[in-house]
């Protein structure tokens, strides 16, 4: 090994395209699609993260807001969110700047020519294949910079049309790499990611025909929702830009993603839901199953609004519930009564009306 030469950085294996008999996915970084992923699976997690610390949007107060936010749990989703949602918007528009020139999207190298002189040439439309570059890429303004003055570019009109959020998915990405303690609350992340990321995400994929087919590489990113009614992500990013925000939707389709992206479950999670100890106590297993409406089996588990810990003091005779938590044994599909019927988002009135549902405990 020589002087200079490094022990791993120095021996990487290059990916640059994905290698599929079915599929193509040109002129995109796979890694990008892989960030994607990624930070759509972080922002979906958000949702079960409120109440693994038993939080309720029914009842979600400021202060308990910020206090999520001191946990752990929620710093890893926010992070893998806006980390992610970074990176894949950065690199497809370095992907964009080399379809132009293979190098754009890489330093200067050339005394003569500085960076505002480039992007004169670039307005001109001339020719910059004499241009020196070095094999080092630029950072992500000064990629941005350069896409929005690239000729005859479709992604050029979309990164102006979302000039806010590219600013300020830097802004925030940069927080959390060089300061780690700032953070978005809860709800306000809902609404930086919806009204703001999603439309750009859903415009770079599906309006930059001359780069990739959007429909094709859905193909490396996007969950199988073959089974289901509906898209969750074509619905948030479809949600009013202005005026009332839903976040009881958001948290809906939030949680129908995350299951989409997660199916199937593994065994031996779905051995921890059966022998939950509420089933255990009462017997409930045929009485309260449902069809679930994201992955279409009879695994869709109903639970009674009651405090398990202390279900064993309930005295002799007939007890009435109603719903508050279903799981999906298969999919791993958990919602909770602080969202609407999911009816109300479209899904069909057999399967989509759960919280109404009526536990009949009977104790001897």
């Amino acid at each position: 090994m020589g002087v200079n030469e490094k022990r791993f950085s120095g021996n990487l294996l290059v990916i640059t395209e994905f290698m599929d008999d079915y599929f193509t996915c040109k002129n995109i970084t796979p890694s990008a699609l892989t960030s994607l992923t990624s930070a759509l699976k972080g922002f979906f997690r958000t949702y079960n993260t409120l109440h693994n610390f038993y939080f309720n949007l029914n009842n979600f107060t400021e202060a308990q807001e910020k206090q999520l936010c001191e946990f752990t749990d929620y710093h890893e989703n926010y992070m893998q969110a806006i980390i992610h949602f970074h990176h894949f918007i950065e690199l497809v528009i370095k992907d964009a700047l080399r379809f132009h020139n293979e190098h754009l999207a890489n330093k200067l190298g050339d005394s003569k020519i500085n960076e505002a002189a480039l992007l004169q040439h670039l307005r001109d439309g001339r020719d910059i294949g004499e241009i020196k570059f070095k094999d080092m890429s630029v950072e992500y303004n000064i990629a941005l910079k350069r896409a929005l003055e690239l000729p005859n570019s479709s992604i050029k009109g979309i990164l102006m049309q979302h000039k806010e959020a590219l600013e300020e998915i830097n802004i925030l990405r940069n927080m959390l790499l060089h300061r780690g303690a700032r953070f978005l609350l809860y709800r306000q992340l809902d609404e930086f990611v919806v009204r703001t990321i999603l439309p750009l995400v859903q415009d770079i994929l599906y309006k930059c025909e001359e780069l990739w087919n959007g429909e094709e590489i859905k193909e490396y990113w996007c969950y199988d929702y073959e089974n289901c009614d509906i898209d969750p992500i074509q619905y948030l990013a479809n949600m009013p830009k202005e005026g009332f925000i839903d976040h009881r939707a958001i948290a809906f389709y939030k949680a129908v993603g995350l299951a989409l992206y997660q199916r199937p479950l593994e065994r031996s999670l779905e051995s921890i839901y059966e022998e939950d100890l509420m089933r255990v106590i009462y017997d409930l297993k045929d009485k309260s199953k449902k069809t679930c409406f994201v992955c279409s089996y009879d695994t869709l588990f109903l639970y009674p609004d009651i405090d398990y810990s202390s279900a064993h003091k309930l005295n002799k005779g007939k007890h009435y519930f109603n719903s508050c938590k279903a799981v999906c044994t298969k999919c791993g599909l958990k919602l909770y009564n602080d969202v609407n019927e999911p009816a109300d988002y479209g899904i069909n009135e057999d399967e989509g009306r759960i919280w109404e549902y009526t536990h009949l405990i009977e104790i001897n």
